[in-house]
């Protein structure tokens, strides 16, 4: 394919590009469901970042399979042990929400919550980018979430922007989710979250 050019060799490295994607996601639905779900999806979704990861640093041309299949390995006790402690901590707060609202009725409760669960929410945006960069200790990866999160309110808020932006577009097209979700997303998180870490690293310099 070297001698394409112009609109021909964009959109060969489109459809090229695509395709990676879909194979991302696919990869990460079927390993997601061999460890029947809960076991499963949260080293699927570690060895998802781990690859977009890579493509952000401009390794397009890394194996996938077994890039994919080593790190969910690798990773897969680690990785389930943060997954269902963010997913036990937002069934926690989703709950005391739902009392806050019907039985409580308390607005400074209502409004601590809700603080609360963004605080949550932007964790939960740089988890799994921060997983799959640094080697740290269990708690230490919720701290540099934040603490990421809070130094770079752009990128954060861009996390979030784009975060509604697919929202609506896979309601409005749905194919596009399910073909394409999770890498998409991933890939867009990665982005914004790898100029996050380059922008702190090269302030400590």
């Amino acid at each position: 394919m070297k001698n394409l050019n112009g609109a021909f060799k964009w959109l060969y490295d489109m459809g090229n590009w695509v395709a990676k994607m879909m194979y991302l996601h696919i990869l990460w639905v079927f390993f997601s469901l061999l460890g029947l779900v809960i076991f499963g999806v949260w080293p699927a979704t570690v060895a998802l970042f781990a690859i977009t990861r890579k493509w952000v640093e401009e390794d397009i041309d890394i194996p996938i399979l077994s890039n994919f299949v080593k790190v969910y390995r690798s990773q897969f006790l680690k990785a389930n042990m943060v997954g269902l402690l963010v997913f036990s901590l937002g069934i926690f707060l989703a709950y005391d929400f739902y009392l806050s609202k019907e039985v409580l009725q308390s607005f400074f409760v209502h409004i601590g919550l809700i603080m609360i669960m963004f605080i949550y929410f932007l964790i939960v945006l740089y988890l799994f980018p921060v997983f799959v960069r640094y080697d740290l200790k269990f708690f230490q990866f919720f701290k540099q979430s934040f603490l990421v999160a809070l130094a770079q309110p752009l990128e954060s808020a861009g996390m979030i922007f784009m975060l509604i932006i697919y929202y609506y577009l896979f309601n409005i097209l749905p194919v596009l989710a399910v073909f394409l979700g999770s890498s998409a997303i991933a890939y867009t998180l990665t982005g914004l979250a790898h100029r996050s870490f380059i922008k702190i690293e090269e302030k400590r310099l």
